[in-house]
């Protein structure tokens, strides 16, 4: 028998030999995130080969670099994927994409089941070691499954990919070529933290117990609240997204995993998204556990440990309850059915919470709490379901309040320059008692240089 080491290289091709056995009108997968197997698809996207014709890619994030959504490329493939929020909105509008709506547990199964088909498979791997198995990397999501269904499985190996713990070994024998790339991965740098998203990132922290249980996702807002939550102990990490915050943090000790029930001592993940000391960081760590997005996102699961908070990005609030979710750039977890997992994980928590965030103002300095917000679009409307909703200016808890003592909450935590507005707009709409008193000066009677003063030092 051949050795299975030397086995894997003796079918390693050219990317033109390896793409030769696609045929018109397959349906294929493609790595997601930092594990798109980029010489493959450049391959693809630059070839004039016959064969490359109205083909489907299918990709749960799309980070726009190799796969592209330009027009030009519309005869040759259609890009199908289950998050509009990266960077592919503008092109769903426009109609050349096209959105798969799914909740993130769910979509595992729609691979299984064939309800999506999968004709073949490009799926970027570490080099296999000498038992035959190679890695999966840092984007475990639903990729086995796909290489499961295919009746193709290109794998393209790099080794610049991390061989992660967990749910990642693949063996030599699923595949049918090998692609040995040298292209550097998909790096994501940290994001630059406005003043507002401190301030922001300390409410929510100041509310999250030790020992509680988190889940993260990517943007200013996560990068803030990874430094501020250095001074907790024994928190808990469970969440599709593992990011250089979260790197940090683990290392503080803050994060020890140690009163989970799910998958205890390990931070749980299906992804990671960041710099090259991230992927250095995961490389054989474990601290850290890779696992299919039916395991991690399944609410069962989420809900499995005690104090699970969900930390979630808003666009907008109205004085109802309802929130207007993020849509464009750097938004993968903005969907109303990942926010519904989220919210069934922490309701089945003992102890756990939603918690959604915002700045009082965007950057055109419009009001980000408004009376309605029923003409944003993807909205999260389950007003029983909201809990907590935070600004740089406070909290409003709003779980078991009326629709007053909502509004009152609300406007209490909008910019202290809208708030006469909006008590005004609300008693038009009888959300508050025509008679009821505000006192303009009464936003500004607690100054940040008190409340600084008075939080617990930040210092490990």
């Amino acid at each position: 028998m051949t050795d299975k080491t030397t086995g894997w290289k003796e079918r390693a091709v050219t990317p033109e030999k390896a793409l030769a056995a696609i045929e018109p009108g397959m349906s294929i997968f493609v790595g997601t995130g930092m594990t798109e197997p980029r010489t493959l698809v450049k391959h693809l996207m630059t070839s004039e080969e016959n064969n490359l014709q109205d083909l489907e890619m299918i990709q749960l994030v799309s980070l726009g670099d190799t796969v592209s959504i330009n027009e030009r490329y519309s005869k040759k493939y259609r890009l199908k994927t289950f998050y509009s929020g990266w960077v592919a909105s503008t092109a769903i509008t426009a109609g050349r994409v096209d959105l798969i709506p799914s909740r993130f547990s769910r979509i595992p199964w729609l691979f299984r089941s064939g309800a999506i088909r999968i004709d073949a498979a490009f799926i970027q791997i570490t080099p296999p070691d000498e038992t035959g198995h190679a890695g999966l990397g840092v984007g475990v999501d639903v990729a086995r499954y796909a290489l499961e269904r295919a009746a193709v499985v290109i794998g393209e190996v790099n080794e610049s990919v991390p061989r992660t713990l967990g749910d990642t070994l693949v063996r030599v024998d699923e595949f049918d070529f090998f692609v040995q790339s040298a292209e550097p991965l998909l790096y994501i740098p940290r994001w630059a933290v406005p003043d507002v998203y401190r301030k922001v990132a300390e409410n929510v922290a100041d509310i999250i117990e030790d020992g509680s249980c988190i889940s993260f996702s990517i943007g200013p807002l996560y990068e803030a609240l990874g430094k501020e939550l250095a001074r907790k102990r024994h928190l808990g990490i469970h969440t599709p997204f593992f990011t250089d915050a979260l790197m940090d943090l683990v290392k503080t000790g803050a994060a020890t995993n140690r009163l989970k029930s799910f998958y205890r001592g390990k931070s749980l993940t299906s992804y990671a998204l960041g710099t090259p000391e991230l992927m250095k960081w995961l490389d054989r760590n474990p601290l850290v556990e890779f696992q299919p997005l039916d395991v991690v996102a399944e609410p069962q699961n989420m809900g499995a440990n005690n104090r699970l908070i969900a930390v979630l990005p808003a666009r907008k609030a109205d004085l109802t309850g309802r929130i207007a979710l993020h849509m464009g750039m750097g938004n993968v977890t903005a969907g109303p059915g990942a926010m519904q997992e989220l919210f069934a994980g922490a309701a089945l928590s003992r102890g756990g919470r939603t918690i959604f965030t915002l700045p009082s103002r965007n950057r055109s300095r419009d009001a980000n709490i408004r009376l309605s917000v029923a003409d944003y679009p993807n909205q999260f409307s389950n007003r029983e379901s909201l809990d907590i909703v935070v600004t740089e200016y406070g909290v409003a808890y709003l779980t078991g309040r009326t629709v007053r003592e909502r509004a009152q909450a609300l406007i209490d935590i909008a910019h202290p320059d809208d708030r006469a507005d909006l008590v005004r707009q609300a008693k038009e709409a009888r959300l508050l008692y025509p008679d009821q008193v505000f006192f303009p000066e009464s936003g500004r009677l607690y100054p940040d240089a008190y409340s600084d003063a008075c939080r617990p030092s930040n210092m490990i």
